[in-house]
């Protein structure tokens, strides 16, 4: 019966961790390439309706301090990134590095959310900057739930998104996603592209759909229009039709709204005070059915034409028009029939983008790969050593200067007195345009490495107040000989700076009589054996041999001295 318990047992353990796993890997299929992190929070978790796993902060950023919300606001919003946040009282820009499976040159949705919810029981909402990578992306400071979007194509692997402390309190942040996006639908030939509004035309304003009906996790918003007529498909319609790169959800065209009549545009006015460079995405699926052989014709026009099309909708057909840019800070845009058609225009969805633009570069990606191997090999926390270490230029790294050019390089280091230990790294070489480099005062060890007379641009090396042993390159020695190099070197006692170094002389053996009492047992015991054998030759011999016996005594006590001195010297 026991045993019988333990295999039940045992099956359901079984069966529940086969059941997690399948879990995971159904839940990592259905979002691939998502990064989700709730900022602050404790532990990672799957959220239940969108069914997306939330990470921590770990692993992303190694500054910040990890904040609740005030209990008394604690559940306004029912999300679980919405109860924590993390702040960063510290430093002037602060950054997390996402690291997407996809790599560069991929369109990307990147999200930040933030709500303050007195968190530090000040009731004092701060405003700071936000950056994507080293440009410029958008002043946070709404006083309520706050979410700041970016359709963002990098040109680097990793991508920073960075809070910058402006004067106007703490930076905070509650949530960061990233979703890669299919194809080229989102793409600029340059700079980005920020939504200000996605609307579901016709879906209750107090609704919202995203993942997982939107497999790109936009958030389109309902809106519906007082002086426009709403219509539904009808719930029989399959409307999980493919709609080409921009895969709008079925649920977002199954709604829409249409005007009064035939001879009544659609229209919508919008503004700005940030910028007044716009794109406009339509989408449009006729969810009618209309009378055998007639169609809806209409035609769109943007700001006095500076954008017009026709289209012809068919039916359960999805058709994207995407405007080409747009300018104007108060902007128009107008949906209006044409005369071939007896019917009022329709919208199903509109998203509305300002372009942000990308003026700053950023440093030799060479450059960036070396000074994040110095900063992982000798563990330095700088407040300042996050993000791009030259751009923007207000931001530099601490203890680096830079050239502007294109691409940025880094010209000039100074880490003096900053507890650097182990050798000196062979990153310092792939610096290639370095003309300062300034290391002393710290615990370095080892040998100066060849590698730094590839420096072909080094004016000045100070290595001075370390361990550093052997002897220094000779490329190194001549350029300072050419005066092409100003090289200092002192406080390293067992570095050699002569030219040539000299040759360590091995010490001489010199040929000394030690008798330990091993050696001196065994020459009393010898000297002894022959005082014995000496006596009976003189009784046997008598008088006239006792000369012959003492030279032979010598003789015996003379090779016993020269063996022990050989085996002396030997040792």
């Amino acid at each position: 019966m026991t045993m019988q318990r333990s295999i039940t047992t045992f099956s359901f353990a079984l069966l529940a961790s086969l059941a997690s796993g399948i879990f995971l890997v159904v839940q990592a299929q259905q979002n691939p390439g998502f990064i989700s992190i709730d900022c602050g929070a404790p532990n990672q978790y799957i959220e239940g309706e969108m069914n997306i796993k939330y990470e921590t902060d770990e692993g992303f950023i190694d500054s910040g301090e990890n904040m609740q919300v005030s209990s008394e606001v604690m559940y306004t919003y029912h999300q679980q990134y919405l109860k924590n946040l993390r702040s960063f009282p510290n430093g002037t820009m602060n950054c997390y590095t996402l690291r997407p499976d996809r790599g560069k040159n991929i369109t990307y949705l990147i999200r930040a959310v933030f709500w303050y919810g007195n968190y530090d029981g000040k009731n004092r909402i701060p405003s700071f900057d936000l950056y994507i990578d080293v440009n410029y992306w958008t002043t946070v400071w709404f006083s309520t739930y706050n979410c700041e979007e970016i359709m963002y194509v990098s040109q680097v692997d990793d991508i920073q998104v960075c809070l910058v402390n402006t004067g106007n309190g703490v930076p905070f942040i509650s949530a960061l996603e990233l979703r890669p996006l299919d194809g080229d639908g989102y793409r600029l030939g340059s700079g980005f592209l920020q939504p200000h509004w996605r609307y579901d035309i016709g879906l209750s304003s107090n609704s919202s759909i995203r993942y997982p009906d939107d497999v790109y996790d936009r958030i389109w918003q309902g809106e519906n229009y007082n002086v426009w007529n709403k219509l539904n498909a009808t719930s029989a319609i399959d409307l999980f039709v493919n709609n080409n790169a921009y895969k709008v959800p079925g649920k977002v065209l199954r709604t829409a709204q249409r005007s009064m009549n035939a001879s009544t545009p659609l229209k919508l006015q919008w503004s700005s005070i940030t910028t007044n460079k716009w794109i406009v995405y339509f989408y449009f699926m006729e969810i009618e059915s209309l009378t055998s052989g007639q169609q809806r014709e209409f035609t769109i026009s943007i700001n006095d034409n500076q954008f017009t099309e026709t289209v012809i909708l068919e039916y359960l057909k999805p058709i994207v028009i995407v405007s080409t840019p747009v300018s104007g800070w108060n902007s128009t845009f107008s949906i209006e029939s044409t005369n071939k058609s007896g019917y009022p225009p329709i919208l199903n969805a509109v998203e509305f983008y300002t372009i942000g633009d990308l003026p700053n570069v950023p440093t030799a990606q060479d450059d960036v790969e070396a000074i994040n191997a110095i900063k992982a090999k000798y563990h330095i926390k700088r407040e300042s050593w996050q993000g791009d270490p030259c751009v923007p230029s207000n931001y530099t790294w601490d203890g680096l200067n830079c050239s502007y050019g294109n691409p940025p390089r880094i010209i000039w280091m100074k880490l003096s007195s900053s507890n650097l230990t182990g050798e000196i790294v062979s990153s310092l070489s792939h610096l290639s345009t370095m003309e300062y480099l300034d290391l002393s005062n710290n615990q370095l060890t080892g040998a100066i490495p060849e590698t730094l007379a590839r420096l072909q641009n080094l004016r000045y090396l100070n290595l001075s107040g370390n361990n550093l042993i052997g002897s220094v390159p000779e490329a190194l020695k001549k350029r300072a000989l050419d005066n092409t190099l100003i090289m200092s070197l002192t406080g390293n006692a067992n570095l050699c700076q002569a030219d040539p170094c000299p040759q360590k002389k091995k010490p001489k053996k010199i040929l000394v009589l030690v008798v330990t009492p091993v050696s001196g047992f065994l020459i009393v015991l010898f000297g002894a054996l022959a005082i014995v054998w000496l006596i009976k030759q003189k009784r046997i011999a008598g008088k006239s041999s006792y000369l012959s016996c003492t030279l032979h005594l010598t003789t015996i006590l003379t090779l016993l001295f020269l063996w022990y001195s050989a085996m002396s010297f030997l040792r």
